[in-house]
């Protein structure tokens, strides 16, 4: 049975980008507008949670409530803090700037991950620092000196587009490639170190060589992937996907909207799902039959 999603917030000037349900509300990317914007499920209302973001993406709220952003148009993941300000973190890998962040995730011991990948638009400003060889999954820590520090983590991905961590984050999930630069678009699972570390990829999911792949993802309760990936261009049409974790895909759903770019579970108990899109808007279905994972 299809899943019924309504338009609650928008749309706005271009695509609606990063998730994250901060326990109350629902927080969302307006990524052309600069803005995360924030709704409110009690009362309908949408109002400005920051301006001036610098077209900032994937969104993560940390467990002391703060926010961090993937900022696409800085090159770099920029740290909001509760008392409305915002701090940077650190944009040197080995001492070059880093590509243009799409997604973050932070995980139970606060470091906080990156997918970096290069992007179609332009960061700001003239090219003065190159992008860097490699397109991966980097992730931030505090180091002895509560400062940031940076490191790659994966060695193989060619696009990363979203990450996720399984429910006991012994998994980190990748969704790997771009269609429109030619590369392969799959989902990728690697086991988890306690030290932080990988190990070998395991390919769940491979997309048609003209399939847009995923590009935003979530956890159930019960550890399945929910994934938004497709388009009307080519191939099945824009999807939302429920994967379980070995890889099965168990469910597909119609997308409401062209290009679904993110999705996250919000409101009492996790019983709704949310997803923003190509067209600018912020959607929410209350019948999927599933909740979100609590962490």
């Amino acid at each position: 049975m299809a899943w019924k999603f309504d338009l609650v917030a928008g749309p706005y000037k271009g695509r609606t980008g990063g998730l994250a349900w901060d326990g109350s509300m629902m927080l969302f990317s307006a990524v052309q507008e600069e803005r995360i914007l924030r709704y409110e499920p009690g009362t309908g209302k949408t109002d400005v949670f920051r301006k001036y973001t610098g077209r900032t993406n994937g969104i993560a709220v940390a467990a002391d409530g703060t926010v961090f952003g993937a900022q696409e148009g800085g090159r770099r993941v920029i740290h909001f803090l509760n008392d409305g300000s915002t701090a940077p973190t650190n944009d040197l890998l080995d001492g070059r700037h880093h590509n243009q962040p799409t997604d973050v995730i932070v995980d139970s011991k606060g470091r906080v991950w990156i997918a970096d990948p290069y992007n179609s638009q332009p960061p700001y400003g003239p090219p003065v620092y190159p992008f860097l060889d490699h397109a991966s999954v980097l992730r931030l820590e505090r180091d002895e000196r509560r400062a940031w520090k940076l490191a790659r983590v994966t060695r193989d991905t060619k696009g990363p587009r979203s990450i996720l961590l399984s429910a006991d984050e012994k998994m980190l999930y990748v969704a790997d490639g771009d269609v429109e630069r030619g590369d392969p678009c799959e989902l990728h699972a690697y086991p988890v170190g306690p030290d932080g570390g990988i190990g070998p990829c395991r390919v769940l999911l491979q997309f048609a060589a003209v399939e847009r792949g995923i590009e935003g993802m979530c956890l159930d309760s019960e550890g399945n992937i929910v994934a938004c990936a497709g388009w009307k261009k080519s191939g099945a049409g824009p999807l939302i996907y429920v994967v379980s974790a070995s890889g099965t895909v168990l469910e597909t759903h119609p997308a409401p909207a062209d290009m679904p770019m993110r999705c996250a579970f919000g409101d009492a108990g996790l019983t709704c799902l949310y997803l923003t899109a190509g067209d600018g808007g912020l959607y929410r279905t209350r019948a999927t039959g599933r909740r979100g994972l609590k962490r």
